[in-house]
């Protein structure tokens, strides 16, 4: 009974508001059209327009300020875009030189290979150590298994003189250079040919050594190999001749001396080079004589005596005997004029211990 009295209440209510409402509403449509509603309305409005006019003012603000930070937010992430691509591309403009500077190292070696009259392979440098305390040396990507052996001659892409493989490994070889103080190569000046002994320094320069004090030698003027064995030894040279070493930087002589020395700028780019070309087809240095060429040299005109029919000797002429080149003498012993061999080596005078060829 109480919920059926409530809810007739509740009804009721609802009833009596919407006519009140209803009663409101048509009363405002007939008084709308009044001089007196058209006063308040315009009160109201000029009431109103301050206040709608801050209100959007505010609103603009704050919707000015949400886009501004969601801009600059915008901004901010495309910027940092931006800087990863700037520093890409910096990346590869930076890699563009070593590019540029490889391909052209790659060239100029290729080119100087083409023109070269000998069989050559290009190589690249893969460790530099020229180090003051220790041996000056290259390492090179090839070795035994690309036909590289100890003892070849590598020379750079204007063709001047690096060194020699002083040792190899499957994949891999080891330069000495010619800058080394225990390389030794026979040198000449282009235009005098006054010949010397050529030895590294510490410095990194060259010291020409032993050149005849009556030769002439220029300042500025190129040193290029002689083809010339060691004196003293029975070696053919390690170095095949013409192949540039150096310019002389300075001279130094002494009127009461019988010889004269230079100091040797190297052509070749001994600390900056990337390829290089070893020299396949010129084997020189030990092991290079054909076999039973034994003993010291003889040099190429003068007489010595070997065995003949008559048991008389003979001069050699400008090859050597049995075969041998010029300067080396044979596997035979050879016979005094009194028929005593004199191939005994205690009968021989002792050499000077001569420097050996790296």
């Amino acid at each position: 009974m109480n919920a059926v009295t409530a809810t007739r209440r509740t009804i009721r209510r609802e009833w009596t508001a919407f006519g009140a409402l209803l009663i409101l509403s048509v009363g405002l449509m007939g008084i709308s059209d009044t001089q007196t509603a058209h006063d308040l309305q315009s009160v109201a409005t000029t009431i109103a327009n301050p206040i709608e006019t801050v209100i959007n003012n505010v609103a603009d603000t704050v919707g000015s300020y949400w886009s501004a930070l969601t801009q600059i937010d915008r901004l901010r992430t495309q910027n940092e875009q931006l800087k990863q691509q700037n520093l890409t591309l910096q990346e590869q403009l930076d890699r563009m030189g070593g590019i540029s500077r490889l391909n052209d190292d790659w060239t100029k070696i290729t080119t100087a290979a083409a023109g070269l009259p000998y069989q050559t392979a290009p190589v690249r440098v893969i460790v530099r150590d020229t180090a003051t305390v220790q041996k000056k040396s290259l390492i090179i990507n090839k070795g035994s298994n690309d036909g590289l052996t100890p003892g070849e001659v590598v020379i750079d892409a204007g063709g001047a003189l690096v060194g020699r493989i002083s040792a190899t490994t499957a994949s891999m070889s080891t330069i000495l250079l010619i800058s080394d103080p225990s390389s030794v190569v026979i040198g000449k000046e282009a235009k005098s040919n006054a010949t010397g002994t050529i030895r590294g320094s510490i410095s990194g320069d060259l010291q020409m050594s032993y050149v005849d004090v009556a030769a002439v030698l220029t300042k500025d003027e190129p040193i290029v190999t002689a083809g010339e064995a060691l004196p003293g030894t029975n070696d053919v040279s390690p170095f095949p001749p013409g192949l540039l070493i150096g310019r002389i930087k300075s001279v130094s002589a002494d009127r009461n001396a019988v010889v004269q020395s230079a100091v040797i700028t190297p052509s070749a780019h001994l600390t900056d080079a990337t390829f290089l070309l070893v020299i396949t087809d010129y084997k020189g240095g030990f092991g290079a004589l054909p076999s039973g060429c034994v003993g010291n040299p003889t040099p190429s005109g003068s007489p010595s005596a070997t065995p003949a029919s008559g048991g008389s000797a003979k001069p050699s002429g400008s090859t050597g005997t049995g075969g041998c080149p010029p300067g080396s003498g044979s596997a035979q012993p050879t016979v005094a004029p009194s028929g005593q061999p004199s191939g005994n080596p205690s009968a021989q005078p002792s050499a000077a211990p001569t420097p050996t060829p790296y």
